[in-house]
């Protein structure tokens, strides 16, 4: 079984894999890349932590973290033609249902104004699954098959 520094490794070699600048800051692993869709620049932060066992609680508490920081470097000139894109992700010892039920759904943020979308994620150790989104998202639809192909990309099932 992989552990979760092992794991948070391998994901680093697959961010900048796939040309992503990758640092280390206090909130925890934070990779950026821009992407072009439908004529609509999306900044892309991925933020990954450790953790040990998550709830639905944990979940949300870093994914408003992780808006929060994509916003504030990004976010100021969002809009039509521009848009941010977070993905938060925890990489934990275990997760109960609630943390899990929270990555099968599109993520609603509390946001005012508009262009800034986030899709939780969490690798559970435990039982050896990333859960992921795998919907479809009506609102921001043009990145919808962006965010599910990142996210299948950067975080495969642990081994």
């Amino acid at each position: 079984m992989i552990n979760a520094d092992g794991y948070l490794e391998s994901l680093e070699e697959r961010l900048a894999a796939d040309g992503c600048a990758v640092t280390h800051e206090g909130l925890g692993l934070v990779a950026y890349k821009t992407q072009m869709r439908a004529l609509v620049r999306g900044h892309v932060f991925l933020v990954a932590t450790k953790a040990g066992a998550v709830d639905e609680t944990a979940v949300a508490e870093f994914g408003s973290a992780a808006v929060n920081l994509a916003v504030e470097r990004k976010g100021q000139w969002r809009g039509f033609q521009s848009g941010v894109i977070v993905l938060p992700v925890i990489v934990a010892e275990s997760a109960d249902q609630s943390a899990v039920a929270m990555t099968q759904r599109v993520h609603r943020l509390n946001l005012g104004g508009f262009a800034v979308m986030a899709q939780p994620a969490v690798v559970d150790l435990a039982t050896g699954r990333s859960h992921l989104f795998r919907g479809t998202r009506l609102w921001g639809y043009a990145f919808n098959s962006l965010i599910k192909k990142k996210l299948a990309l950067y975080l495969p099932d642990p081994a």
